[in-house]
């Protein structure tokens, strides 16, 4: 097998020699055995440019290992019959040491994180020796620093207390060694992760001119690498930063406005939920016409998973993911863990909670569903719907081996609704949660227009204008005086899937009671939006934390699990629920030598 396609035979012998010997023979098929010498390839751009392409194909065999992780452990998605033991296990929260789980195993994490450190070493080495450029180095350090930084959060969510190793090993083993590598309970390791993103050189994404990006074999690779705007964002969502949070997204969501001149498509369009062109909305060909919901793979909501690489509308959407092909390694995972024909094991499905709240919406067609769920889904209303958002490629009939496909790992709805997580419990101002929920509802020009409102004069509304940065929105769309600010295409996650907003009740206006019933609202709404694409146990196990209140991941997995279709889960169910309220959230660290 081939390299992933990046030019590989002119990165192919750098990149052998450059990603540190514990990932050359997983990454290029080099036999185990060989020797290799470190120090004599970090020569120049080439070799540097090598070390980065072998972190991130040692990230991408991690792809199965964060999705089982982040949704079997959570609420939306439940084991099939035909599931593995493994895979079970997650599921029903029974994973022990002993049973030397492979999705529950450390090292794969810790194979990415000495792989950076050793690449972050060869880096630095490089810049002192003057065989690399300041920017080239602070560009590709950062870059791998930020990689490494959010592995490390990924660890800790799910190990809770881990080894925290930031230098080069002999061998992979001495993670394990006290003497070498500290343990830090996962606030701690947050707050570690913080100082060290703090001190990146480089923030953005590396420029256009640099090597590593561009088209190759028909890929875009400008969205292969980590945003580490987004990285420091989570980041201080988890340590209760808010608005440091919602400041990094915020930059995030700017990056048109940036990049493009007012009147360029992408000035309004770019990470801001537009209804420009409804490339990505739950449309139908018929308003009131129930079968003709555009239900493929080059129009309407569904396409974003669907649509092929170097699409020019990605842009707007999708801010980190990597791309699959069936002729370079690695092999997509999706497939096999998904799909219940061809190829496909069918090891995971929609679990009925999602499948409910899906079904327990109602369109502004009267419709009553929430159409993103036969949207993610394939199958939707059989006895075996399964994940559609990583399959909907997969022709299991014509081409059963061809296994192409994407990792979805960060869009601008996850950062719309994570924004709108920060704001909602930022309490120095208290006016955030109504912003927050104009981010999540129908549109920040909907929300901050009164009811009462008639003229044509929209100069004192549609904004936010009065709020401090990062809350400062202007979203006024008026012809007298004329305004077509940079946010007025902005429809909200519900708007853009033809929901209506759902309103905070009455009595409930200001305090603690608006802020959690927000925060409520901005679960299910992930829970909607991002289903399966590795969101779920994160928010969850951060919120539980954050109210101090276990119920939050507790009874969403025991509603789960008691509406299965699985005696032994369903029989679980309320063992595992106790075990939750008692905080026994993580996994054992089962280190095997």
């Amino acid at each position: 097998m081939k390299m992933i396609p990046i030019p590989v035979k002119k990165y192919l012998g750098m990149a052998m020699l450059s990603v540190g010997l514990f990932s050359c023979s997983d990454m290029l098929e080099v036999e185990p055995s060989a020797e290799l010498d470190k120090d004599r390839y970090y020569q120049n751009e080439f070799d540097a440019d090598a070390a980065v392409i072998g972190v991130y194909g040692k990230l991408m065999q991690f792809a199965e290992q964060y999705v089982v992780l982040n949704e079997a452990r959570a609420d939306l998605m439940d084991a099939t019959m035909m599931a593995d033991s493994d895979i079970a296990a997650l599921n029903n929260h029974s994973v022990v040491a002993s049973d030397d789980n492979k999705y529950a195993d450390p090292r794969t994490f810790y194979e990415i994180i000495v792989n950076c450190n050793d690449a972050l070493e060869g880096l630095e080495k490089m810049r002192d020796e003057n065989r690399i450029t300041e920017d080239q180095y602070v560009q590709r350090y950062s870059d791998l620093g930020a990689v490494r930084s959010w592995v490390y959060l990924q660890l800790g969510i799910h190990f809770g207390e881990v080894p925290y190793v930031t230098q080069s090993l002999e061998s992979i083993d001495d993670v394990n060694n006290p003497s070498l590598s500290p343990r830090l309970s996962l606030p701690e390791l947050v707050d570690e992760l913080v100082k060290f993103m703090e001190t990146l050189p480089y923030m953005d994404p590396y420029p256009n001119n640099v090597s590593l990006v561009g088209n190759y074999d028909g890929y875009d690779m400008s969205k292969f690498f980590v945003n580490k705007r987004m990285v420091l964002g989570d980041l201080y969502l988890w340590q209760g930063s808010y608005q440091l949070a919602a400041e990094n997204y915020r930059y995030v969501m700017e990056t048109g406005t940036r990049l493009n001149g007012a009147g360029d498509n992408d000035y309004y369009n770019r990470y801001k939920m537009s209804w420009s062109g409804s490339t990505y909305n739950v449309n139908y060909d018929k308003e009131n016409d129930i079968r003709t919901l555009q239900n493929n793979n080059s129009n309407g909501w569904r396409s974003m998973f669907g649509r092929p690489s170097n699409d020019r509308d990605e842009r707007t959407e999708w801010l980190w993911i990597m791309h699959y092909d069936s002729d370079f390694a690695p092999e997509y995972p999706f497939v096999r863990l998904f799909a219940n024909t061809g190829d496909g094991e069918y090891h995971l499905k929609p679990s009925q909670t999602i499948l409910d709240l899906w079904n327990a919406d109602e369109q502004y067609n009267s419709f009553e569903f929430d159409a993103r769920g036969i949207l993610s889904t394939q199958n939707w209303d059989t006895d075996y719907p399964e994940v559609g958002k990583y399959t909907f490629n997969y022709d299991a009939i014509s081409s059963p081996l061809v296994k192409n496909g994407k990792w979805f790992l960060e869009r601008a709805s996850s950062i719309h609704l994570k924004f709108a997580e920060a704001a909602n419990r930022d309490n120095a101002i208290d006016e955030l949660p109504k912003l927050a929920r104009a981010l999540v509802n129908e549109s920040l020009g909907g929300a901050y227009t009164p009811d009462d409102f008639s003229g044509d004069d929209v100069t004192d509304i549609q904004n936010t204008l009065y709020l401090p940065y990062p809350y400062d929105f202007d979203a006024r769309n008026g012809n007298y005086p004329y305004y077509r600010s940079s946010w007025y295409r902005h429809q909200g996650i519900r708007g853009r899937a033809y929901l209506p907003p759902r309103e905070l009740p009455e009595d409930m206006e200001g305090g603690e009671a608006e802020r959690e019933w927000t925060e409520d609202l901005i679960m299910d709404e992930l829970a909607q939006e991002l289903a399966f694409e590795g969101h779920r146990w994160p928010q969850l196990l951060r919120i539980a934390m954050r109210r101090n209140d276990p119920s939050v991941l507790a009874d969403r997995v025991y509603d789960k699990m008691s509406s299965s279709n699985n005696p032994e889960t369903v029989g679980r169910a309320p063992g595992v629920r106790a075990k939750l309220m008692a905080g026994d959230w993580f996994l054992p660290f089962h280190w095997e030598e």
